[in-house]
């Protein structure tokens, strides 16, 4: 199967609810396909509370009916607001700039502030299809190397999500605390947003999930596109700045690392809710009165879809959230409005303060990242060039020249014109940057700064990525505008007329000149040419979608095999429907629930998380004296074992991760009846020990 039909399905149902709720309610934002996920995700969510409270499944029909009733109320709600707006109410349903101010960044490309509506709308449309196709090439050269859409990703994390799919649609629940009680054994709380959606496609698990992941990253260059159309104020240069940006956007790898390789997928999720979560964010402090509760309302929404899709990007738009505030109590103090100013700093200390002790205690076990092991400058290296923890993958330092040169004139025209938002995207790049380095620190006091991200760089690295981008874009704008201000010809004096000096039109331009109003045309060239190298190069995008899929012993080696999972299908599809698999997680059982729709006794690769697994892995021919395991046999009653004795088996690839399965792999021979076998792989009928 083509992979172009799936992402594209997969894309619609992430992007679709929300632009449609968007449209429904009249607010007009640049880039809507942009910030559509961020609305979809917390939409979904209610609505998956929803079903969950009047017992209706989570499932497509039910879902779109919640939907489309959704749309319509969202609609009617702003008629009648529209209604009182026409008896001389003021505007509650943000027909204007979220932000409030007729001359803001949203309402100009929405097509106020003189420039003729159609005209905006048609750079509106052309800028968001430029980033759709940046995206879906981007998925393209993923792709390349994945062996197909199909194809099973070996990565660790990716068993749990095709197990919490598998979950969803048999339940017919994706609640946060219920979805998945099948994995855990009780209500238990998981951001189930990315799971759930991938349930909803008519795809096998592993296709279902393979099209959201992809779908995630063909979506993010609308996103960033989204983030720099509303926070840099260029009202006509936004399409060309955005696009600029969306496309610098494909160098970064730590996000498509996450998706492709590392199974990371609801963080990927969370990521593409991140930069319309920050540029809401960004908008707020500039705002005054009803202005600032319409993008105080923005923020809150936006912030919430992404906490929802991963709760580590709500701590990535609270960095930013928090350094706004210190900027602004900053700049309230230079311009002497002290008492203001020294409120915010306190606040934001204060913050610091709480999220410091938080992170020490509530999220104290979360810092389970190894460190990388290099030197400090070569670690500062790598997290400029985002190169993801991956040892296969080398992302050229020289690809990020020029994003970062811009960048950095970027802040430093932010600075000297004392804005907002520039000084802040400033600052966030170099915190983002700092907490890179605190993942790999060895004083135990930096680690509860990190704790909320695992202690990983790659989750903090898209902070830094999206605001740099930010300050890129505002040091493309400034050299626009340095050009436009450049003379066209030189003030060289022609005779005299009537007592008065001209300009020689014939004179020619100096070579300054000239320079100066080629400056964004070569920087822009730069910047595309590093993005197509980018593009081209076969050591990233290619090489990242090829490591868990195909190419294995280069970063993996295969949980299961091609010809495992073709023998965990077939002998499945055979099973009677009561049948309960018994086997090491770590060997590729899990496919048996996940793929193969068979309950197992470990539907993941993670410890077992109840009692009687626990009793049942280990000690499962071990003679008791109270009878605790034959009893936690009886409450679960496998009826099947499958063993794999290949050299990936996972006793083989890691004999500790292995160890809670010990008594599993040691059950006798008398006890198993063969049913299949095809080589190292082998399903018995299994006759329970007491």
């Amino acid at each position: 199967m083509s992979w172009l039909g799936p992402v594209l399905l997969a894309w619609l149902l992430l992007s679709l609810p929300g632009f449609a709720l968007l449209l429904a309610s009249g607010v007009r934002l640049p880039v809507r396909w942009g910030w559509a996920p961020v609305v979809t995700v917390p939409t979904m969510v209610a609505l998956a509370a929803l079903l969950h409270l009047l017992g209706l499944p989570w499932a497509p029909v039910p879902v779109v009916a919640g939907l489309l009733v959704t749309v319509m109320l969202t609609a009617a709600v702003r008629a009648v607001l529209a209604r009182r707006r026409a008896a001389g109410e003021a505007d509650p349903a943000g027909e204007t700039d979220p932000a409030g101010e007729a001359g803001g960044p949203v309402a100009r490309l929405a097509g106020v502030d003189g420039e003729g509506a159609p005209r905006a709308l048609h750079r509106s449309a052309l800028l968001s299809g430029s980033a759709i196709l940046l995206g879906l090439l981007v998925v393209g050269r993923a792709s390349r190397h994945m062996g197909g859409i199909g194809t099973l990703n070996g990565s660790y994390d990716s068993f749990f999500h095709l197990s919490a799919i598998a979950f969803i649609r048999r339940d017919g629940d994706a609640f946060l605390t219920t979805a998945l009680r099948g994995i855990y054994g009780e209500p238990t709380f998981y951001p189930v947003a990315f799971d759930s959606l991938a349930a909803l496609l008519p795809f096998d698990t592993i296709t279902s999930a393979n099209a959201m992941m992809l779908a995630c990253l063909a979506a993010l260059p609308a996103a960033v596109a989204a983030l720099v159309s509303t926070v840099v104020t260029e009202p006509r240069r936004l399409p060309w700045l955005a696009l600029a940006a969306a496309a610098t956007s494909t160098l970064f790898l730590s996000t498509a690392a996450m998706g492709l390789v590392m199974g990371l997928w609801p963080i990927v999720l969370g990521t593409v809710c991140l930069p319309p979560a920050l540029a809401a964010v960004l908008l707020v402090m500039r705002r005054h009165g009803l202005a600032r509760l319409r993008a105080l309302a923005l923020a809150a929404g936006a912030t919430l879809g992404a906490a929802l899709a991963h709760p580590s990007v709500f701590f990535s738009v609270a960095v930013a959230a928090g350094l706004a505030v210190v900027v602004h109590g900053a700049l309230d103090l230079g311009a002497g409005h002290r008492r203001r100013g020294l409120v915010l700093i306190g606040l934001a200390v204060g913050g610091l303060g709480a999220y410091m002790v938080g992170a020490a205690t509530v999220l104290g076990g979360m810092s389970i990242t190894p460190p990388a092991g290099v030197g400090r400058l070569d670690l500062l290296g790598l997290i400029l060039a985002d190169t993801p923890r991956i040892p296969a993958v080398v992302n050229p330092g020289v690809l990020f020249v020029v994003p970062w040169l811009l960048g950095l004139f970027g802040a430093v025209v932010a600075v000297r014109h004392r804005e907002a938002v520039g000084i802040t995207a400033a600052a966030g790049t170099l915190a983002a940057v700092i907490l890179g380095e605190i993942t790999d620190n060895p004083w135990a006091i930096f680690a509860p700064l990190v704790n909320p991200w695992y202690g990983a760089r790659e989750r903090i690295a898209p902070l830094m990525a999206f605001l740099l981008l930010v300050l890129m874009a505002r040091g493309l704008a400034a050299l626009v505008a340095w050009a436009a201000r450049a003379p066209d010809r030189a003030a060289a004096p022609a005779p005299e007329v009537s007592g008065t000096a001209a300009p020689d039109p014939a004179a020619p331009v100096p070579a300054r000149t000239r320079l100066r109003l080629a400056s964004p045309l070569i920087a822009g060239a730069l910047v595309a040419a590093s993005v197509v190298a980018g593009l081209a190069l076969p050591g990233r995008y290619p090489l990242l979608g090829s490591l868990a899929y195909t190419a294995y012993g280069l970063q993996l080696s295969p949980y299961v095999t091609e010809l495992e999972r073709d023998f965990i299908e077939e002998t499945a599809a055979e099973l009677p429907a009561d049948a309960v698999v018994l086997g090491d997680p770590r060997d590729g059982t899990t496919l048996y629930w996940s793929l193969g729709g068979v309950e197992t006794v470990y539907p993941t690769m993670a410890s077992p998380l109840t009692r009687d697994t626990r009793l049942i892995g280990r000690y499962m021919t071990v003679p008791d004296d109270r009878r605790l395991v034959c009893g936690a046999l009886h409450r679960v009653e496998p009826t099947y074992l499958y063993r794999d004795t290949s050299q990936y088996a996972g006793w083989r690839l890691s004999p500790e991760a292995s160890s809670p399965w010990v008594g599993v792999r040691g059950v006798p021979a008398h006890l198993l009846t063969p049913v299949a076998q095809e080589g190292p792989y082998a399903l018995y009928e299994l006759e329970l020990p007491c």
